[in-house]
């Protein structure tokens, strides 16, 4: 990136983190993210504080985590507003945890399950979240069908890791959602997000199986990683008891009540 596209990206960064967090602590967050992404060796875990966190989230710098970062925390993909507080939820797709870390900050005596496929965003996301107790990780990923399965594009973004079905002895395990519900002891699940680049298209081609058990869905569709997710989430959600509602990247799918 030339010179003058990273000064434009770095007031970017200046511009839309002020207007988020305030002049003192925007423009802390916005050096930190810049020196993530600009000055530190790639693949430096990078701490950035955010106002009113005591504990600060760690990125690496130089790859996609800052982009999620902004995403999330300047961009607020995830304030929607649910009807009731929920107990209970799966991060499917927890990447290095920013989202489950957003979950435990909105609704902290709720229950929250996070399951990542890539072993290196898995290790940072633990680390990410050791100091929320509510926070359970697992290193597996969510699919169509029980059994394991295999990264297949290791040299991808860290955020755009994709998976298929495999049989190797050092594989991933892969759950159903109702799967994972049922080891859980959960009846019901209030919210499960699925950001899983392009794995939803089979994860909700079994939504028959666990749909009826799940309050709201908030998906990040990947068809240019996998056609077809897309349809797959319109055919799980066209029933008359689902409000759909668009929330930055994410499609927010909510039963009606009543």
């Amino acid at each position: 990136m030339g010179v003058i596209a990273k000064a434009r990206r770095m007031w970017r960064y200046g511009t839309q983190s002020r207007a988020r967090f305030g002049v003192v602590e925007g423009t802390r967050v916005a050096s930190s993210l810049a020196d993530a992404e600009y000055r530190r060796p790639a693949g430096e875990v990078v701490p950035v504080r955010i106002p009113g966190w005591q504990v600060p989230v760690l990125l690496r710098a130089r790859s996609s985590d800052i982009e999620v970062f902004r995403q999330l925390f300047i961009g607020g993909d995830l304030e929607f507003a649910l009807a009731g507080t929920p107990a209970r939820i799966v991060d499917g797709g927890a990447n290095i945890g920013l989202a489950s870390l957003i979950f435990a900050a909105r609704w902290p005596d709720a229950q929250i399950v996070g399951v990542e496929l890539e072993p290196a965003n898995f290790a940072l996301a633990r680390r990410n979240c050791a100091h929320r107790p509510n926070i359970d990780l697992r290193n597996g990923a969510l699919w169509g069908s029980s059994g394991s399965v295999a990264v297949v594009n290791p040299d991808a973004d860290a955020h755009s890791f994709r998976a298929e079905m495999s049989a190797g002895a050092t594989d991933i395990r892969a759950y159903r959602v109702g799967e994972l519900l049922d080891t859980l002891g959960w009846d019901t699940v209030d919210l499960v997000k699925l950001d899983i680049e392009g794995a939803e298209r089979v994860v909700l081609g079994d939504a028959d199986a666990w749909l009826p058990r799940v309050h709201h869905l908030l998906v990040e569709l990947h068809d240019r990683f996998e056609p077809g997710c897309t349809d797959a989430f319109e055919a799980a959600v066209k029933r008359d008891e689902w409000q759909v509602q668009r929330q930055g990247e994410y499609l927010l799918a909510s039963r009606r009540r009543g």
